[in-house]
């Protein structure tokens, strides 16, 4: 509102100055154009509010399935999928310039995560009057054209390379969602305009997350039946402990141990309590959990004699509850016996 009226007030100064123009000398004069040339920058090259890029959609290359769907008039983020790494894609965006700009170039970028696979291009420009500079090439990542008012349909293809959420520290594989800019429009002197960007993750992490999914919805039927309560809490405690192996990566070893939940039927609340049969496998499953993250992350030296002692431990204390277990339940004695192997195998790595 401050900037409306400032304006007007300098236009009512420049038009009252013209009026009289013929008695002014030519220091007046240089004021009167300093005064045009203050104004210019007033006027933006694209209003803020108004976004360059006014909608996106992302679709699998070849499934031709819809994955993600974006328009600026709603603002709204439709996903259908999630976005994997090592799958190809194209993504098909409108580019509104609202004015053209003398002598400007806009430049477009495409990820240097996404490589050429079934095509031998990256951009696919799908108006015909595109203004394209000399050196425009279609198999390069990054375009340049003139910035020329006009509605632009334009696509970029491309593979997600399969590695992109992969990442390897002292010799333990990781597994981390990214969030990816797909698309980066600049302006002249490097200036963002506008970007595209999604969040990617891979297949092991998909397969993790579905199985979660699974996980939780059992938990919640467990909630709501007569399961008894000491066996809800382990299943909770091996759920929190699952997302948060995930959460730093170790995506493998939180599957295997959602894995580790099926039972033909869980104990439901008659007799003895869940707590009295399997306090102690409850336990000692946990700090076997625990044990496994340790060593993965902790292979320094120092500590190395720790871990392997306290592996140990957990592998003594696993056998004696073996074999109570498998006086009340075989299922459960064999899925202990499984973890005491994988225990054994941490110990001799």
């Amino acid at each position: 509102m401050g900037t409306s009226k400032t304006s007007a007030i300098q236009f009512k100064w420049l038009r009252e100055s013209t009026d009289n123009i013929r008695g002014i000398n030519l220091k007046q004069l240089k004021l009167v154009l300093l005064m045009l040339v203050l104004l210019v920058p007033a006027v933006p090259a694209q209003a803020q509010s108004l976004p360059w890029i006014e909608d996106y959609t992302l679709k699998n290359y070849s499934t031709g399935q819809t994955v993600l769907e974006w328009d600026s008039v709603t603002d709204e983020l439709l996903q259908n999928a999630p976005v994997l790494a090592g799958d190809e894609y194209i993504i098909t965006f409108t580019l509104n310039v609202r004015q053209t700009v003398d002598n400007a170039v806009l430049e477009l970028k495409l990820s240097s995560y996404m490589d050429k696979m079934s095509e031998e291009y990256y951009w696919d420009i799908e108006t015909p009057a595109f203004p394209e500079t000399d050196d425009f090439n279609p198999a390069s990542r990054t375009i340049n054209f003139h910035h020329i008012e006009g509605v632009y349909v334009i696509s970029g293809i491309g593979r997600i390379a399969t590695d992109t959420t992969v990442f390897t520290t002292e010799g333990v594989t990781l597994h981390k969602p990214l969030d990816l800019t797909l698309v980066n429009l600049d302006g002249p002197v490097g200036t963002e305009y506008d970007h595209i960007s999604t969040n990617i993750i891979d297949s092991a992490i998909d397969d993790y997350r579905f199985l979660l999914g699974q996980k939780e919805a059992e938990l919640q039927d467990y909630i709501e039946s007569n399961v008894d309560p000491a066996y809800i809490q382990l299943y909770e405690n091996f759920v929190a402990l699952a997302e948060e192996e995930a959460g730093q990566g170790l995506v493998t070893s939180a599957t295997n141990l959602l894995n580790n939940l099926e039972v033909e039927a869980p104990p439901v609340q008659t007799g003895p309590s869940f707590m009295e049969k399997y306090f102690i496998p409850t336990v000692g499953g946990l700090f076997v959990i625990s044990a496994l993250g340790i060593f993965m992350f902790i292979r320094t030296n120092s500590r190395l004699g720790f871990i392997k002692m306290v592996v140990e431990d957990q592998i003594r204390e696993m056998e004696a509850v073996q074999s109570r277990a498998s006086r009340i339940d075989r299922t459960l004695a064999q899925r202990l016996d499984d973890i005491n192997d994988r225990l054994k195998e941490t110990e001799r790595a």
